[in-house]
This record gives C-alpha cells, sequence and structure tokens, in this order.
C-alpha cells in the first residue's frame, strides 16, 4: 500500500521528501476522519435534541486545524526545499484540501447512520417538545393572555392552585 502511494506522489512529480507528504497526508486525512466521528458520537450521547452550528463541532475545529498545518507544510516545502510549484503539484494540494473535507464530513455520516435509531429518538423527542411549547404558547393565546411579560405573570398567578 505505501509503495502505490509513493508511486501516486511521483505522478504528481514530487521528487524531494516523498515520505514526509505520504506520512502528513496520511495523518491529516485520518484525524479528518476520526474527527468526523467524533463530532457526531458526541452529538449523538449528548443532551442535545439539535445539532450545534458547524464552527461549535469538532470536526469542523479539527479540519480547519488539519487545513493549517497543511498549508504551513505545503509553504515550508515549496519555499524553502524545493523553491518551485507546478501544476502537478497545486492539482494535489488542493484535491488533499478538498479530501479532508470530505473525510469529515463522511465520517459523520457513517455515525449518523450507524445510530439511526438513537438519532430517530432524538428527533422525534426535538419534534415532541416544539409541539408542547407550541401548544403552552397557543393556551396562552386563548386565555387572552397577551406578549406582555407581566399580563402573563399575572394570569399565571390568578390560574395557581392555593
Amino acid at each position: 500500500m505505501a509503495e502505490a502511494y509513493l508511486e501516486l506522489l511521483k505522478a504528481f512529480n514530487f521528487t524531494e521528501m516523498q515520505a514526509w507528504i505520504a506520512v502528513i497526508s496520511a495523518f491529516l486525512f485520518t484525524s479528518c476522519l476520526l474527527g468526523g466521528f467524533l463530532s457526531a458520537l458526541a452529538y449523538i450521547n449528548s443532551n442535545l435534541l439539535h445539532p450545534r452550528p458547524l464552527k461549535e463541532r469538532i470536526s469542523f475545529r479539527l479540519f480547519i486545524l488539519a487545513e493549517v498545518v497543511l498549508w504551513i507544510f505545503v509553504f515550508f516545502y515549496h519555499v524553502f526545499m524545493i523553491e518551485e510549484i507546478i501544476l502537478a503539484h497545486v492539482v494535489y494540494w488542493v484535491s488533499a484540501t478538498i479530501m479532508m473535507a470530505l473525510l469529515a464530513i463522511i465520517g459523520s455520516q457513517l455515525m449518523m447512520v450507524i445510530f439511526s435509531g438513537k438519532m430517530k429518538a432524538k428527533d422525534d423527542e426535538y419534534k415532541r417538545r416544539q409541539r408542547a411549547i407550541r401548544e403552552q404558547r397557543r393556551k396562552e393565546m386563548d386565555e387572552g393572555v397577551g406578549s406582555n411579560p407581566a399580563e402573563r405573570a399575572m394570569a399565571r398567578r390568578q390560574h395557581k392552585p392555593g
């Protein structure tokens, strides 16, 4: 397997530091995939009923860190080691960048599929709570309680037993 990857690097005209490129790429690809796994598992096992925004997810943060590490290495490699960049190198680095994002998404979606039963239960609970909130608001509107907080407090005191 390692020989095949080194041959792939030769196809992109990488002649120096092929082992370093292979190791760093493999490490970053794996970290993005595992970040997707961790992000989905953290959500599935949390008490949150709706997904967090993208910028708060583990997979997104690991993806950004991996991108920074990759582009620091690319800068170091092309400025200090080989002192040139050709189109084949650009194609490889851009495809590696896209691959890391795809691996994070694939890892996350794979966990969501594996734990689809638990996800369905979370979705059902979220919908149930949303219906209860809507029903509570509808009851308040039917009772004539407006959006004024003072009116709502008075209505609650009047309907409170004892």
